[in-house]
């Protein structure tokens, strides 16, 4: 399979961690290809966690939180949109993650497959979950079983791909585009440091080397100051 999966969900504790590398693992299993948050991005956790370190000051922080925000806004947005071909949303959680709400629904507005996991029995309208996150799935249900996720998004992917050409992709908006082209210019850029192989220690320099190669693209600049 060439399949690239985004993997979306909450991972801010261990547990919800474990989670998610447990979807990529079975899909991995499966022959797809997965981008995962906390194992190929940024992991704003991670860097959120640092304010409350001695390693690094009040304003040295801002100033990485800002440029951090805005580029994993960007690259996210440009593996949900461009680079992944479907996504897997997590919904557990009561409410589920913002963060991973916002991916589902980019991914949904371009045509993507999407399958919704969910074993958490809690919801918010007695048994019901707000339609506007449960009709992401197009089939208005969800997998509850992390086993049984590769063959419902096989399905998925079939029956959005049968439905016709995604002609989105090719002619995305002006301020969809400019983000698209900032976020794979994020993403080649980390390819290159792999900060989040580095300890904790090491994020704070790695976190700063990212910044100053940023600095130096025109087109990043510019997607800062707007």
């Amino acid at each position: 399979m060439s399949e690239i999966i985004y993997c979306s969900g909450p991972m801010f504790s261990p547990e919800e961690l474990s989670t998610m590398a447990s979807i990529a693992t079975t899909l991995e299993n499966a022959g797809y290809k997965t981008y995962l948050p906390q194992r190929d991005g940024i992991e704003v956790a991670k860097v959120m966690a640092l304010v409350n370190t001695p390693i690094i000051s009040g304003e040295i922080f801002r100033d990485i939180m800002i440029f951090v925000q805005k580029a994993v806004f960007a690259m996210d947005v440009y593996q949900v949109v461009e680079r992944c071909n479907a996504t897997v949303f997590n919904m557990n959680g009561r409410p589920a993650d913002d963060g991973s709400i916002s991916e589902t629904g980019i991914s949904f507005a371009v045509g993507k497959p999407i399958v919704i996991y969910k074993n958490d029995p809690r919801t918010e309208f007695n048994g019901l979950d707000n339609p506007l996150l449960t009709g992401l799935s197009y089939n208005w249900k969800y997998v509850t079983d992390i086993s049984n996720i590769p063959t419902n998004l096989a399905v998925m992917i079939e029956k959005v791909n049968s439905a016709g050409a995604n002609l989105y992709l090719n002619n995305p908006p002006p301020m969809v585009k400019k983000t698209l082209e900032v976020g794979k210019e994020v993403w080649e850029i980390l390819q290159i440091i792999r900060f989040f192989e580095h300890k904790e220690k090491d994020l704070v320099t790695i976190l700063k080397v990212l910044m100053e190669k940023l600095k130096s693209s025109a087109n990043f600049m510019k997607f800062m100051e707007e």
